[in-house]
């Protein structure tokens, strides 16, 4: 069995156009916060005073904020990460979450059960062994094929376990 090798981190381009879109999300609000002098209406079913229009205004732009200040950081990573998924013979290589600095590194022999997870359209393929849970992020992967790939490798080389 040959190794399989994929390079594994955000995609830069669209860390970016999140982070700037939240961006104008964070700046918009918190200006409509600083200049706010109304009350607002939801749905015809919240009713805010001016006190609690300006509130939640701060807390929609701190959230924009939020989702700034972690899509930067992903920005960076996808253009100068080496992350790599690796699959030999005998174990699976890859980063435990988006940021971790290593891999981990988990045997095929500890591998208790492989799951398909979509989440919207967001695919994840969880890894359950016996220290915890490995995910690996399609989005991650260059493309579809390379997850797919991915996919058909390690679950062609997981042992078969008897139930009971």
């Amino acid at each position: 069995m040959q190794t399989l090798k994929h390079p594994y981190r955000p995609k830069p381009w669209t860390m970016a156009l999140a982070s700037a879109f939240f961006g104008a999300i964070a700046f918009f609000m918190g200006r409509e916060a600083m200049l706010n002098d109304r009350g607002l209406v939801i749905n015809r079913l919240i009713h805010l005073g001016p006190d609690g229009a300006t509130l939640f205004y701060w807390c929609i732009a701190a959230t924009g904020a939020a989702f700034v200040a972690v899509g930067v950081p992903a920005f960076i990573m996808g253009l100068v990460s080496s992350h790599h998924v690796t699959v030999t013979a005998t174990e699976i290589s890859a980063p435990r979450f988006g940021f971790s600095r290593a891999a981990t590194v988990v045997k095929l022999a500890d591998v208790r059960h492989v799951t398909l997870q979509a989440v919207q359209k967001q695919r994840f393929l969880n890894v359950i062994h016996a220290n915890g849970k490995l995910t690996i992020t399609e989005s991650f992967l260059p493309n579809r094929a390379a997850f797919e790939e991915l996919c058909s490798a390690i679950a062609s080389r997981v042992p078969v376990r008897p139930q009971g």
